[in-house]
């Protein structure tokens, strides 16, 4: 006679059990047993989420329930749904009753006589998309004297070890990888991209870089060194953002030239990169002016309400002169340099070949230089038939 066994889940609160998909079929009583106790431990394991292992896949997907098997090739996991066969190509990490297992790639241990043949069969599994076996063997004979493991192959390992580490969602192992190789770099050129791809690895914790999603050692060393290239830029950037003392030409064209050179950093990253990047970094340089110009605009407005105040004051004494005098030489030096750097602003573009530098900011040019040029004057009041300009008082005079 055929035996049939049904199982049944008991979800949180429910006091009966109910019918499930799982069906036993012509098995002895033992085998029976055996798959019913894997069943029953999957339904307590949902029960109580906390205690289930988890499979988190690189696309995001969660699989929850009982790892029966785990190979170099894949895990199998019994969910409420059924058994679920994952490769680890595909896994991000596993998470097995409440701790997080990482899939690592750890050294494996070489035989230097039989180096060769460990590289051969690292290199086979990449083509089977084995990471972690060809990861782990990478490393063991990079671990390996250069007698054992010559220089021409150590060079591909590296590369291949970056990738391997990279797909198993370890970004900081790609990171030392790449260290790796640019220990062997003949050139420095060479070395300092390699270790510019390291930084922004281990800067971003996780094989991404930017927006960017790296999963090979290709795309590592591109995105890497674009966001070298664009630090690089916002270094130069800021300089001319922090330059000083832009009134005069002559410091407007040293800026300008240490800012490009500093830019011209990053054309060893992404080549034609200063070029395409120039005009924002002389901008930068603009809007330092321009801010240089605004800033006294309204210091100077506010001032001027003192200097026209004690103006009159000025003349009862040397006393009354001499402190008018200094709060008057501070105006007048902040009112010139606004307007110096701001009529900068025309040539310096034309000298650059940037003419938007100044085309963009015109129309706020000229109403700063407006203001600027009332600034020259006390505040008219009443009574008063002409306006007269902020001047410095000659002691002694009137």
């Amino acid at each position: 006679m055929r035996r049939h066994w049904w199982l049944a889940a008991r979800p949180a609160g429910a006091g009966k059990l109910r019918p499930t998909g799982f069906r036993l079929r012509s098995l002895s009583y033992a085998g029976q047993v055996a798959v019913a106790s894997v069943a029953l431990a999957v339904m307590a394991v949902m029960a109580s989420s906390a205690s289930a292992d988890r499979v988190v896949t690189k696309s995001g997907q969660t699989f929850t329930g009982i790892i029966l098997e785990e190979t170099d090739q894949a895990v199998v996991i019994q969910t409420m749904s059924g058994k679920m066969t994952i490769l680890h190509d595909m896994i991000a990490r596993i998470e097995r009753e409440g701790a997080v297992v990482e899939v690592r790639i750890t050294p494996a241990v070489v035989d230097p006589l039989k180096a060769a043949e460990a590289f051969a069969d690292a290199q086979e599994a990449i083509r089977q998309n084995d990471w972690v076996r060809a990861g782990s063997l990478l490393e063991g004979l990079l671990r390996l004297e250069a007698a054992a493991f010559p220089q021409e192959d150590r060079l591909t390992a590296t590369a291949a070890l970056v990738t391997c580490y990279l797909q198993v969602n370890d970004a900081q192992g790609a990171a030392g990888a790449l260290r790796q190789r640019a220990g062997l770099a003949a050139l420095e050129t060479d070395k300092k991209r390699l270790v510019a791809a390291a930084e922004a690895l281990e800067a971003s914790g996780k094989p991404m870089i930017g927006e960017a999603a790296v999963g090979r050692f290709e795309e590592a060393m591109k995105a890497g060194t674009q966001w070298k290239a664009h630090q690089i830029l916002d270094i130069a950037k800021q300089a001319g953002s922090s330059a000083t003392v832009l009134n005069a030409m002559d410091r407007v064209d040293r800026s300008a030239l240490g800012c490009l050179a500093r830019l011209g950093e990053a054309d060893l990253y992404v080549p034609g990169f200063s070029q395409a990047h120039r005009q924002e970094v002389l901008a930068s340089l603009a809007d330092n002016i321009m801010d240089g110009g605004r800033r006294a605009v309204v210091l100077c407005t506010e001032e001027r309400k003192d200097l026209s105040r004690f103006w009159k004051t000025s003349v009862y004494g040397v006393k009354y002169a001499v402190a008018y005098n200094e709060k008057a030489s501070v105006y007048l030096a902040r009112r010139q340099a606004a307007e110096d750097g701001l009529k900068n602003l025309k040539p310096f573009g034309e000298k650059y070949e940037v003419p938007a530098l100044f085309q963009e900011r015109e129309q706020e040019v000229t109403d700063l230089l407006a203001k600027l040029e009332d600034l020259k004057y006390h505040e008219k009041r009443a009574g008063m038939q002409e306006r007269y300009k902020i001047a410095l008082r000659q002691i002694g005079g009137n």
